[in-house]
């Protein structure tokens, strides 16, 4: 079981947080007026973030709201550790949200360890929390040895800079942790100074978790044999490893720039010729921002699919496909690869426009080819009647050119008919399945649908005894 632990005053030098004031100006973590949401769980930790806060309140003119979540986890034990919050926030004058969650369901509903699935619903509820006090920032209490754990955590799971770079002290300007750079001891000696109670999660003496034998066992052997300031060195090392790791993004996002064709909510096409020009490192960081970016996250993406999904983009195989988890699909076109999280054989909608008339367009979407070829000095004869072939009178068609996927509405003149037709009429027709209808390109010459790939051309751009110059548009 867990308890309340009152700290005895003794006799030793007295802790101070001028540190951890040290640690929010470095870091920017504070403006004057910020609304702070502070995350408070009981333990020693949150305890002593929302202690210090409280007495910088003063000097950044703070206003404070103290968010506690019951995870429905510990029974008896987390309800103790609600009521003990509320009496702390109600000591020091502050206001107190406090939640009840059945995280257990949640893991269970989306697949999630108890870990993972704790953090989420955590995260969300204090994001509520925020946007319902309208505050700015969220403290959090990790300290310098959770900071340790968590790089060294990483370091035998094998992650790259980012990992290693641990947990930042500051996360898209609102996630904020003071205690970063300040020791589970010297937290604890701050509290026993000034004689400041907390409780204890029982779940943290167990050595059901990674982190918690890291913490029991390694670590003390670690420090006893080959560094006792192995915590403020791993603190240390992740600050710099953080610092390169940001540079190499700043990078990263320009090279994107150049690689990366088109991007939607659930699919982005990479330029394969222009990804194989790059170094290595930054191959690999352009696609796990990628990936993270219309995923969400990189859960269960691991170092092995992004080199797999960079073998397939150097590679010399025009089609290559690749199912990565969370539903993402890979499917490389000749030089193109398309990442998306649409089902296998569906294709992502596509849109291309074209200001002059181009040579040759490659759709990755859809792995096609096209070709356009102005024949001039036309004097009648025939044509190529190919269906991957249309002839178009070349005086007829108006620039812009659009290349894209069919959307509801369109319609177009097919060749020989008098009125206007759907073209959703025109695959009904054709009886063209459904999942097959994504991949038939719409040529559209200033909005008019000159030709449904493969299929019928707009009549009033046909072809005629007065046509001089011929447009031929060749699929492959």
């Amino acid at each position: 079981m867990g308890c309340v632990c009152v700290f005895q005053p003794e006799a030793r030098a007295m802790f101070t947080p001028g540190s951890i004031k040290k640690t929010i100006k470095k870091y920017r973590m504070l403006e004057p007026g910020d609304r702070v949401v502070v995350g408070v769980s009981g333990g020693p930790d949150s305890i002593m973030l929302c202690h210090v806060l409280h007495r910088l309140r003063g000097s950044y003119d703070l206003t404070l709201t103290v968010a506690h979540l019951n995870h429905g986890v510990r029974g008896s034990e987390a309800a103790r550790d609600a009521e003990f919050v509320v009496r702390f926030a109600r000591g020091l004058g502050l206001p107190c949200v406090v939640k009840h969650e059945n995280v257990p369901a949640y893991c269970r509903e989306h697949s999630r360890s108890l870990q993972e699935g704790a953090r989420e619903v955590r995260y969300r509820f204090l994001q509520d929390v925020r946007l319902q006090c309208r505050a700015g920032k969220i403290a959090l209490g990790h300290n310098a040895d959770d900071q340790a754990e968590t790089v060294m955590l990483w370091l035998l799971r094998g992650a790259g800079l980012k990992g290693l770079g641990g947990m930042p002290p500051v996360r898209d300007g609102i996630i904020i942790r003071p205690l970063i750079e300040t020791t589970r001891q010297e937290i604890e000696t701050y509290l026993r100074e000034k004689d400041i109670s907390f409780v204890t999660d029982s779940s943290n003496r167990k050595d059901d978790y990674v982190r918690n034998r890291l913490r029991h066992e390694i670590f003390p052997l670690l420090k006893k044999h080959y560094n006792p300031q192995l915590v403020k060195s791993l603190v240390n090392a992740a600050s710099f490893i953080r610092m390169e790791n940001e540079y190499l993004d700043t990078i990263a996002h320009k090279k994107l720039k150049v690689i990366l064709v088109s991007k939607n909510e659930t699919a982005a096409v990479i330029d394969c010729t222009r990804f194989a020009a790059l170094p290595l490192i930054l191959q690999l960081r352009c696609l796990r921002t990628v990936v993270e970016g219309f995923k969400g996250d990189l859960l269960r993406i691991g170092a092995a699919h992004l080199y797999d999904l960079t073998a397939i983009m150097t590679g010399s195989e025009p089609h290559k496909a690749l199912a990565l988890p969370g539903g993402i699909r890979a499917e490389k076109s000749y030089r193109f690869l398309t990442l998306t999280t649409r089902p296998a054989g569906i294709p992502p909608s596509f849109s291309y426009q074209f200001a002059s008339l181009p040579e040759r367009v490659v759709i990755p979407e859809i792995g096609k080819r096209i070709t356009f070829t102005v024949i001039p000095g036309y004097r009648g004869g025939a044509l190529d009647r190919k269906p991957s072939v249309a002839c178009l009178d070349a005086e007829r068609v108006l620039l812009p050119l659009t290349i894209r996927s069919v959307r509801p509405g369109d319609a177009m003149q097919p060749l020989g008919m008098e009125g206007e037709k759907k073209v959703q009429d025109l695959f009904t027709d054709a009886k063209v399945p459904r999942e097959e209808r994504k991949r038939i390109p719409l040529f559209l010459f200033r909005d008019i649908v000159a030709w449904v790939g493969g299929m019928r051309i707009n009549h009033r751009l046909r072809v005629t005894g007065k046509t001089r110059r011929v447009l031929k548009i060749e699929m492959e």
